[in-house]
Order: structure tokens, then sequence, then C-alpha cells
């Protein structure tokens, strides 16, 4: 059955003003008046991009109105093949073999496998999952609507456990011993013992808390409605907050430097994690949210546009760090 384009065009609009507050940039800001383009390419895939994920030779993007993931060559951005999953798929990772996709209005995961997209299971979680993270050796789902996190075993799908945590959780980092969650509606971050879920800690961040990062050392929340970006050591400690674009909601750890989305400027922001400085911005497509590394270059979903953007940045942009 056809889907009426306007229809989803107002779905479209509706989700990206739900992230904004009145006073939120709904013009370009300064961040992206002086944003980088010519190091940027986009290409088209599935309607309502919204995660990325790279597993080790090409690109993933959830397309969350299609119902599909596309999987695309990191060389030329074109998609080598599409795969329908669950009821809005919001969230990818990779666990070494296999791609894990949350199904948002599903209350599923799905589990394919990277190589010929062949779906290897479908698993239940608990209701709106919306955010993933592999600890190495099992998959945790963070459940939007009912407020926990659920623990999946990597190998065959098996629920080890449900945890509860703070309000509409988000998304998930690992720093290799604890799983780290955002609380997007109470302001704050969560701190799970990988071992048995037990709570470590709940640390108030900034307001409107979305993405979350290790990178190697330190914590990183994006700070939606903040327009920032908060470092924690991994005790919670609050060590610096460092000003962004306007609703940075994806962001990643690659070559040394944080990648951020700013959702409402439409940029991307490369931030030095020692220094705490942003170093350069990038123009990309309309309602960027997530951002992947493929060892050379950053790519983002941009929701609003339909489109994955691919940014080159030059050879000696990025540092030894992995």
């Amino acid at each position: 059955m056809k889907t009426n384009v306007a229809t989803k065009s107002l779905l479209i609009t509706l989700l990206l003003v739900f992230f904004a507050q009145p006073g939120m940039a709904q013009t370009p800001t300064t961040d992206a008046a002086t944003a980088t383009t010519s190091q940027t390419k986009s290409f088209s895939v599935g309607e309502g991009p919204e995660a990325v994920v790279f597993d080790g030779a090409n690109i993933w993007v959830a397309n969350q109105f299609s119902n599909t993931l596309s999987k695309v060559r990191i060389s030329d951005g074109a998609t080598i093949g599409t795969y329908s999953v669950g009821s809005r798929p919001v969230a990818l990772v990779f666990d070494g073999t296999n791609i894990w996709v949350a199904n948002y209005l599903g209350d599923t995961v799905t589990k394919l496998r990277a190589s010929n997209g062949l779906t290897l299971g479908t698993y239940a979680v608990g209701d709106g999952p919306g955010g993933l993270v592999f600890d190495k050796t099992n998959i945790w789902v963070a459940n939007r609507n009912s407020n926990n996190v659920t623990k999946l075993r990597a190998s065959d799908g098996f629920n080890l456990g449900t945890f509860a945590v703070g309000t509409r959780p988000l998304a998930l980092a690992f720093d290799g011993a604890n799983i780290w969650v955002t609380n997007n509606k109470s302001n704050t971050v969560t701190a799970l013992q990988a071992t048995n879920g037990s709570v470590v800690g709940t640390y108030a961040v900034g307001s409107g808390p979305f993405g979350v990062v290790f990178d190697g050392a330190s914590i990183w929340v994006d700070n939606f409605f903040s327009k920032n970006v908060m470092k924690l050591a991994v005790n919670g400690t609050v060590l610096s907050t460092v000003a962004v674009g306007d609703g940075p909601a994806g962001i990643t750890y690659a070559g040394g430097y944080l990648w951020i989305a700013n959702n409402g400027s439409n940029t991307v922001s490369k931030l030095e994690p020692g220094a705490g400085i942003v170093i350069n911005t990038f123009a990309v497509s309309r309602g960027p949210f997530g951002v992947a590394y493929d060892g050379t270059n950053i790519w983002v979903a941009s929701m609003g546009a339909g489109t994955i953007s691919k940014i080159s940045p030059p050879a000696n942009s990025f540092s030894t760090v992995p």
C-alpha cells in the first residue's frame, strides 16, 4: 500500500520540531553559516534515515519511515542492498559479524548477517527500543518508553535481564566496564555494571541529554537543548562543557576527535577532546542524527533530507589514535 507523501513529510517535520524547544534556532546559526562544505557529499537512501554504522566494509543506514536498512558502498555512496526489518528502525550496532537494529514501534530488535543481509532473528525487548551498544559479548537496548534497558546475549538473542534507568533513555555507550545511558527527560546519565546491570551511579548533565560516547578515558554527552557537550570522568564528575551547534544529537569518537551531529544547525562539529575545542564545522544535509566512521570518512544520517552525508577531511586531519 502506498503512503501519502504529504503525510510522510508532515511526520518528518513534526519529529524535527519535537526535538526543538522555544528559542532554539530554526534558521541557520553562526555555526551553520561558517561551516565547511567542500569536503562533503550526500547520497540518497530510504525515508527518514536516523542511524548509521560501519561493519568494516560498508555503511549501514536505518531508514525509519521505509522500515528498511540500506547497505552503502563507502567508495562511491552507492546502495548495494536494501533489507526489510521491523517497524520504525532507529538505531544500529555492529557486533563484529552481524548488524543489530532497534525497531522502535515493533518493540523488537532484529539481527542481520552483515555479509549478505540475511535476517538471523528478531527478539522482543521493552517498549520503544531506540538505542543500542555492544559490550563485546552482549547487546544492550535502551527502551525509550519503558524507561529501562534490556541485555541480550549476542550469540542467540537470549534476554539476560532488564534494568530500570531514568526517563526516556535514548543512547548507550560502553567504557570497558560499565554501560552509560542518557536519560533524555531526566537530564541525567546512568552508569550500569555490564556484568550484572546494577546501578553504579546516576549523574546530572545538561538539558535533554541525547548521544553518548567513550573516548578511551572519559564519557562525552550531547545535551540537545543546552547546545553543548559535556565531558565526564568515569566516576561521573563533570570535567568540562563545550559549546557546539544547535541540537547536538549523534556523537562518535574517531581518529582522535569527537564528531557531533548538530540536528538544528545541519552541521557536524569536530572537537579536539584534550583541549575541549571545536576545530572545524562541516555542513551536511537537513536534520542530522547518527554519525559513524569508516576508517577514513565520517558518515552522517540526515533524517530530514533522506540522505547520508560523507565527510572526507584532509588525510592529515586524523591522529593516529583509532
